[in-house]
């Protein structure tokens, strides 16, 4: 738990609600959904109408996407080599969704105002850059803020040097001194 008293399992669980939403619509469209298929662009247009192959395509990346949800969640428990594994895949997931997020946000805002030349796909720009972008932002964040606070260090049990020691330490450093 981190020093402030918050609790890892918050900041994780609210990265897996966030993940799962992504998700969701991943599954949602895999099963023939449409509702925001349009703010995704060619690919969802494309995956949409490739058939079996693209419902396929879009449900592995639906059961990735929960599966990067709720890893750090259910493996911040684990000990040993494969809880150190666990973590460096989770840290770096985060890392990937955040830095994902935070420059596609960025250049989708500025393709936005026209400095890069007029969007051909105005609805997916809006989507992208209002919505799955910063979503996966947020994503990343709330996994790296959640992943360092589980794994930051304890403070330690020892008192400091300048406290004063209790009854029962004073006796026991007399009759360690008097040895």
């Amino acid at each position: 738990m981190g020093t402030s008293g918050e609790r890892p399992a918050a900041w994780l669980c609210a990265a897996g609600l966030v993940g799962t939403a992504h998700a969701a619509f991943s599954i949602h469209w895999a099963m023939g959904g449409t509702w925001l298929l349009d703010t995704v662009g060619a690919t969802g247009d494309r995956l949409g109408s490739a058939g079996v192959a693209g419902t396929v395509a879009l449900a592995a990346v639906g059961l990735v996407k929960a599966f990067v949800a709720w890893g750090p969640l259910l493996t911040r428990r684990w000990i040993g080599f494969a809880a150190g594994l666990a973590r460096r895949l989770w840290f770096f997931a985060g890392l990937v969704l955040a830095i994902y997020g935070v420059v596609l946000t960025a250049v989708g805002l500025v393709a936005l105002t026209g400095a890069l030349g007029e969007p051909t796909d105005r609805t997916s720009l809006l989507g992208h850059a209002l919505l799955w972008d910063p979503l996966f932002a947020f994503w990343g964040g709330l996994m790296l803020r959640g992943l360092a606070l589980a794994h930051a260090p304890r403070p330690s049990a020892r008192r400091p040097a300048d406290a004063q020691p209790s009854v029962a330490g004073r006796d026991r450093d007399a009759l360690v001194s008097a040895r």
